[in-house]
């Protein structure tokens, strides 16, 4: 019987043990837990900010409209007051031609007569022209009013309405000038308890001229309808009057305006 030798058999025995010792456990790879996707964070919405609306242009031209609708409307107002129950003066029809902004004032140092274009630009042929006058002075002062006047309103020929103050004595008269000087009258000279003679007190006139003849109104009294049959002057422009005799004095014209008939 053949005996082994002994490194032969511990070969053997090793290599039995190596085959029969039980593969190593790997330790599983642990699988990643999914984590909750964050949810997106909100997008701030801007900011509601109204948009200012655009500052409105003033409408210059719709405003003077306004302007002038409104005026038109209070001298209206006035005319039916004063004139509601004459028939023989057709406004109702008429139109605004011109309205005073601000204060007229003739300033005179006696022997003294000035004469102010109320505006260049005005003239008419039948109106009514209306203005509170109040004249201030120590003696005679003579207040008025030129109409129907050829554009050179110093020399050239008029009409004048003029308020008397002759020494406590009231009285108008319409008088036709020319180059700066008296010419005729087709009135005369009138006298009415209507005129406020005190000294700084205001009287209102107002001259209706139709054709040849003028209606007058002294502080809302009706005076009368006097005739020009010559029709010494049909059109023309407007503007304001004083004659001071001696001293100093003034003649000061306010809420003035001209009332168109055609």
């Amino acid at each position: 019987m053949k005996r082994f030798p002994f490194s032969s058999l511990l070969a053997l025995i090793l290599a039995i043990t190596a085959c029969s010792t039980p593969p190593a456990i790997t330790e599983p790879t642990a699988t990643l837990l999914l984590t909750d996707t964050p949810v997106p964070t909100s997008t701030p919405l801007p900011t509601d900010t109204p948009t200012p609306l655009p500052t409105a242009t003033q409408d210059v031209a719709a405003t003077k409209a306004a302007q002038a609708t409104q005026s038109a409307a209070d001298v209206l107002s006035e005319l039916d007051d004063l004139l509601g129950d004459d028939s023989d003066i057709p406004y109702q029809d008429g139109q605004l031609l011109w309205q005073q902004t601000k204060p007229l004032k003739i300033q005179l140092s006696g022997p003294d007569n000035k004469i102010l274009a109320v505006d260049k630009d005005l003239t008419a042929k039948d109106f009514i022209f209306k203005s509170d006058v109040t004249w201030e002075a120590s003696g005679i002062l003579i207040c008025g009013a030129a109409f129907r006047s050829e554009p050179d309103i110093e020399e050239g020929k008029q009409y004048q309405f003029l308020y008397l103050r002759l020494s406590g004595l009231p009285a108008w008269i319409i008088e036709v000038h020319e180059f700066g000087r008296f010419k005729n009258t087709p009135t005369k000279t009138k006298y009415s308890d209507a005129l406020d003679l005190d000294n700084g007190s205001t009287n209102q006139f107002v001259l209706a001229a139709q054709d040849d003849h003028f209606t007058i109104y002294i502080n809302n009294v009706r005076l009368g309808t006097y005739y020009d049959y010559s029709k010494q002057r049909t059109e023309g422009a407007f503007g304001v009057v004083g004659y001071q005799d001696s001293g100093n004095g003034t003649c000061e014209f306010e809420n003035s305006w001209v009332w168109s008939l055609e």
